[in-house]
């Protein structure tokens, strides 16, 4: 009995260590490539100049929530209950 808990005690100790190691290793960083020799290169050209679309007007400003519809939305975040069906689609859909 004293073997086992000694045993589940030394594979825990492993398991930690394990952890702290990996955690110093920073795995998940991306991993910096050597500097290169510094060789001229050509610039890049420039990219292609695209035509200006008309500018969009701003959205409209938020419209003012009455108190009684504020409360309905903040009970209903805070049950879970906001997820949005989706809009029926107005086209039928083409063959």
């Amino acid at each position: 009995m004293f073997k086992k808990v000694l045993w589940i005690a030394a594979a825990c100790a492993a398991v930690l260590v394990a952890l702290a190691v990996s955690r110093t290793l920073n795995f998940d960083k991306p991993v910096e490539k050597a500097a290169e020799p510094a060789a001229p290169a050509a610039a890049p050209p420039p990219p292609p100049e695209e035509p200006k679309a008309a500018e969009v007007p701003p959205p409209p400003p938020p419209v003012e929530k009455t108190p009684e519809q504020q409360q309905i939305d903040d009970d209903a975040a805070a049950t879970g209950m906001t997820t949005v069906e989706p809009d029926p689609p107005t086209e039928a859909p083409k063959e």
